[in-house]
């Protein structure tokens, strides 16, 4: 693949794009990529005839049912794919072999092994791998996240995510491979809270060193969990806690991050920051009893900022991160250490005890099997 750089004297270079997948999803792909400067959007692949016929008669490119045949035929230097998750991975190292770069949606891959396999191939193949997590490229959070990057919250001491949301049965039943742990790979957890335990891991940047949990299936006639709880305890021996459902109204999505010079408190689009005075571990020490240190209340909101972000910011991205030659946003590596989190509630629930970071690859493989051939039965406590 050319590595020349995005300007070639005064033409913009555009990489050679396609979409493998154009369901919901692709077709946003498909729609970011034509508004995109850096891409040329060649061609889409799907098996579905009706959703290619769309495509092709919204946008005028070409279609095929194949993707190996759309890449060879095309040329193509990068792809975007946009599948039911269990074919991400055994797409993503069938292009990736094919010397293509792969922008691969959330989750990564089923499992960690999936996504170890996913990385080190595109390692030996010389080719970039992005997982889209649009969620980062929120002005808002970006601007936590450099506050809490600088030093500025101090001393992590406790963090907190709570993600609520709904999704009625007929949800599950709208596609064949939801709700299953063959094809899903999980609930609430890998397909809509990722999202959000990404931007938590993310915030914090301190990795887990051990985690319990529980999930169970509540209210949806389905193999995996709509609800889960976990607790962690970090690297740096602070403590945190992520609950997760997909059985509740009203939906809230909060992140707490409690640092001994500042707590964050982002809700609804709006983060809440308290500046102490004095740090906590200073305060504490040198305080009289009953006397609380004081702190200045700052609120920040979305509306804020006046900067463009989600899908189509993560595709330019990737598109200048191939034309050139850097990393993108949301690396494979990046996009695992959310993974490995699910995975590692999903590993503690099943086997009802305390996992320890990095988790077994092998016992994960195990567990997912296990509870493919067995529906989640183990999900459901007796």
């Amino acid at each position: 693949m050319s590595k020349s750089s995005v300007y070639s004297g005064k033409t913009l270079r555009k990489l050679k794009y396609g979409v493998i997948g154009v369901g919901i999803i692709g077709k946003h792909h498909v729609k970011c990529a034509t508004e995109i400067p850096e891409i040329n959007l060649v061609a889409v692949s799907d098996v579905n005839e009706r959703a290619l016929k769309e495509v092709k008669d919204q946008y005028g490119i070409k279609i095929y049912k194949d993707y190996h045949e759309m890449i060879e035929k095309e040329n193509l230097e990068a792809v975007s794919i946009c599948v039911p998750h269990f074919l991400h991975a055994p797409i993503t190292l069938d292009v990736i072999k094919m010397g293509v770069h792969v922008l691969v949606e959330k989750p990564i891959a089923l499992s960690v092994k999936e996504a170890d396999e996913m990385i080190n191939a595109a390692k030996k193949h010389g080719v970039k791998l992005g997982v889209v997590f649009q969620n980062r490229t929120n002005p808002l959070l970006l601007y936590i996240k450099d506050m809490i990057t600088k030093g500025e919250v101090g001393d992590m001491l406790r963090a907190h995510l709570t993600y609520l949301c709904y999704r009625s049965q007929s949800y599950y039943q709208s596609a064949s491979w939801r709700g299953k742990w063959k094809s899903e790979g999980g609930g609430v957890l890998i397909n809509q809270a990722i999202h959000f335990i990404d931007i938590f891991q993310w915030l914090v940047g301190i990795r887990p060193l051990r985690l319990y949990s529980f999930a169970s299936r509540l209210a949806h006639n389905i193999e995996v969990e709509d609800i889960a709880v976990a607790i962690l305890e970090f690297e740096n021996r602070a403590l945190g806690s992520i609950q997760v459902s997909s059985i509740e109204v009203p939906q809230q999505t909060r992140i707490e991050i409690r640092g001994d010079k500042k707590a964050v408190i982002i809700e609804k689009n709006t983060a809440y920051i308290f500046s102490n005075d004095v740090p906590l571990k200073e305060s504490i020490l040198k305080l009289p009893m009953w006397k609380t240190p004081t702190y200045i209340e700052k609120k920040i909101t979305l509306d804020d900022f006046h900067k463009e972000w989600g899908h189509k910011v993560v595709l330019q991205d990737f598109a200048k991160a191939v034309l050139n030659d850097r990393d993108p946003m949301v690396t494979g590596e990046e996009a695992e250490k959310s993974l490995e989190i699910v995975n590692a509630i999903i590993l503690s629930s099943v086997k009802r005890k305390e996992v320890q970071f990095p988790i077994s690859r092998d016992e994960y493989e195990e567990v997912l099997k296990h509870l493919s051939e067995t529906k989640g039965v183990d999900l459901v406590r007796k």
